[in-house]
């Protein structure tokens, strides 16, 4: 009962931290209240949604473990 309490509540984190994400990197709302932190959340929001291209480590990532060719 306590593992299924656990992974609930890291499951719900996950959920409210990718709609921040979304809200503030692609919205704008609270880049007042977070200048640092918001071209990394619009950068982020921009990944989740497939706008932006791949990192190149993560690239590297992928060729390694041959998912990818090229």
């Amino acid at each position: 009962m306590t593992a299924i309490v656990v992974a609930s509540l890291l499951l719900l984190t996950l959920v409210v931290a990718i709609v921040g994400v979304v809200v503030v990197g692609l919205e704008g709302r609270g880049v007042a209240r977070l200048p640092r932190l918001a071209p990394r959340l619009r950068r982020a929001a921009r990944h989740l949604n497939g706008e932006a291209t791949p990192p190149p480590a993560f690239l590297r990532l992928l060729r390694r473990l041959h998912v990818i060719t090229g």
